[in-house]
């Protein structure tokens, strides 16, 4: 945890903290109902591990048979989504007119999901603040801007945080966040993006400069930062939901997609042991809000305090930081264990 200024305000490992220093899970290890629950048994012998979004998809999609994945039919409607009738298929339509029926509808399309709008789940709100991100590739090397391998660095400034991670041993990960109106404007092209990105951290240390000068301006994103603070349960008959679209989280605790993970283990076990599928459903969901509500509060607080721009603030947040912060529970949101699938 670093200023913007080069100050080192806090270093610490991942021993340190309750992901790091619990015993290690065993394999018999056996979960409770088909929820999971926060492990104990969870900490020792994990790690950290950065990785790229679209090789974890290619991951998952490459365990899946042929054929199973249809490209190019986003799905812009859902008809009956409450399943009123009673014994009618969930159908998707999608934006070449054609629909999909489905036993079971799980809509996993993000932030802005036309199947969450179809179960009347309110529009997510915004944070306050926006982020660019970006992934580069640094000729020298990610020790080049002097970031061993193991480490995750972020930076704090006032309304303005940044923050890298590592990849590879040349590629990482970077992102910033500032304060600005929900109605800012949008900057033309990918280089105007890549400019702004650039503006924010001008001056700073750590190498953000250099990170975001590596990026192609073609892979610089930009996004207004949302969440929806979501009670289950939140799905209607035979339509339901998984990750953003269930529950858009602010990045300020790093579980969005991990909770979509668990959201994906947690309802397939849950249709695996069977009964009357609404009610599976509905209780999936009870399951999933219960865990996933406070870690987006928990967020949301985070990021609050994180994106302060007054200075003083901002000296008493870098003081407390330096001289009272202690990392032992910084990763206790992480020690969710949501078990394992039937084989």
């Amino acid at each position: 945890l670093c200023r913007d200024d080069g100050r080192t305000l806090r270093a610490f490992s991942f021993a340190e903290t309750d992901a790091g220093r619990r015993a290690p899970r065993t394999r018999s290890s056996t979960l409770p109902g088909p929820g999971g629950t926060a492990s104990p048994t969870v900490g020792a012998g994990s790690e950290f591990r950065g990785v790229r979004r679209a090789a974890l998809l290619a991951a998952l999609e490459g365990a899946l048979p042929s054929g199973v994945v249809v490209r190019g039919s986003r799905v812009v409607g859902v008809r009956n989504p409450g399943n009123l009738g009673r014994g009618e298929w969930a159908v998707a339509e999608t934006e070449d007119g054609s629909q999909i029926e489905a036993g079971v509808l799980v809509g996993c399309d993000g932030v802005r999901s036309p199947v969450a709008s179809a179960l009347a789940l309110s529009i997510p709100n915004y944070s306050g603040y926006t982020a660019y991100r970006g992934v580069c590739k640094l000729p020298g090397g990610i020790a080049s801007i002097g970031l061993p391998s193991d480490t995750i660095r972020q930076v704090l400034g006032k309304g303005v945080r940044a923050g890298l991670y590592p990849l590879s041993s040349d590629e990482l990960y970077w992102f910033t966040c500032y304060n600005a109106p929900e109605n800012a404007p949008w900057p033309p092209t990918p280089e105007a993006m890549q400019d702004e990105a650039l503006d924010l951290v001008a001056g700073w240390s750590w190498g953000l400069e250099a990170a975001i000068e590596a990026t192609p301006p073609e892979g610089v994103s930009r996004s207004r930062i949302v969440d929806r603070w979501t009670t289950g349960p939140f799905g209607r008959g035979l339509t339901t939901l998984c990750g953003d679209a269930a529950h858009p989280m602010t990045p300020n605790l790093g579980q969005g997609g991990c909770t979509a993970l668990e959201d994906a283990v947690v309802l397939a076990r849950s249709l695996a042991v069977g009964g009357p599928t609404e009610a599976v459903l509905r209780e999936y969901e009870r399951l999933r809000a219960s865990r996933c509500l406070p870690l987006t509060m928990r967020s949301y607080a985070m990021g609050t305090l994180l994106q302060l721009p007054q200075d003083q603030v901002c000296a008493v947040r870098d003081m407390v930081v330096s001289k009272a912060f202690s990392p032992g529970h910084f990763l206790d949101h992480t020690t969710y264990d949501c078990g394992t699938l039937p084989i």
